[in-house]
C-alpha cells in the first residue's frame, strides 16, 4: 500500500524524519525548490507501509464498510425479506473468504513455520476456503431462484447485486 500525503505549506525542516521510522519499510520525500515567501508548496511524502501498518490502514478504510454497515444498507433496501436474508449471508460468506485468504497469505509469509507446519495450515485453510466458496455458490444459486420466483425488476436486481458485492 502506498500512501502519498501533501505537506501543504509547512517548511521541509518543520518535522524532521527519523532515521529509522517505526512501522514503515521505506520513507522517501520529494523535495522541491522552495523559498520562504512561497505559500503554495507541492512537496509530498511517499510512504511504503509495513504489513502491520497496511492492515491498520485497511481496517480503518473499511470501518465505514463493515458487515454491520452492509447489513444496514441491505435492511434499508426495498427488497423482499427473503432476498435481504440471502444477501446478508452472501456478504458474510464474502467477508469470511477475504479473512481466510488473508490468513492464507500470512501463513505463506510466516518464516517461523517449518514445511510440515506450513503445509498443514495451508491445507486446513484451503479446506475452509473451499467450504466457504461452496456455501457462497449455493447462496447465490438460491438468490437467483428467488429473484426468478418473485419476478424482481431489473433495477432492483442491479441494486441487489451492488449490495451483495459491496
Amino acid at each position: 500500500m502506498t500512501l502519498s500525503l501533501p505537506t501543504g505549506s509547512a517548511p521541509l525542516d518543520a518535522h524532521p524524519l527519523r532515521s529509522e521510522p517505526l512501522n514503515v519499510d521505506k520513507v522517501t520525500t520529494t523535495p522541491i525548490t522552495s523559498n520562504a515567501a512561497t505559500t503554495d508548496s507541492n512537496t509530498s511524502i511517499h510512504l511504503d507501509l509495513s504489513p502491520v501498518a497496511r492492515g491498520i490502514a485497511s481496517a480503518s478504510e473499511k470501518a465505514g464498510n463493515t458487515q454491520e454497515a452492509k447489513n444496514t444498507k441491505i435492511d434499508e433496501s426495498n427488497l423482499p425479506q427473503e432476498i435481504k436474508e440471502l444477501l446478508k449471508r452472501i456478504v458474510e460468506y464474502r467477508e469470511e473468504l477475504k479473512e481466510k485468504q488473508q490468513e492464507l497469505e500470512e501463513v505463506m509469509r510466516d518464516q517461523s513455520l517449518n514445511d510440515e507446519q506450513r503445509q498443514a495450515k495451508l491445507d486446513a485453510l484451503q479446506q475452509e476456503i473451499s467450504s466457504l466458496n461452496n456455501s457462497l455458490q449455493e447462496a447465490m444459486s438460491q438468490l437467483s431462484k428467488l429473484v426468478s420466483q418473485l419476478d424482481v425488476d431489473d433495477d432492483a436486481v442491479v441494486g441487489m447485486m451492488s449490495l451483495a458485492m459491496s
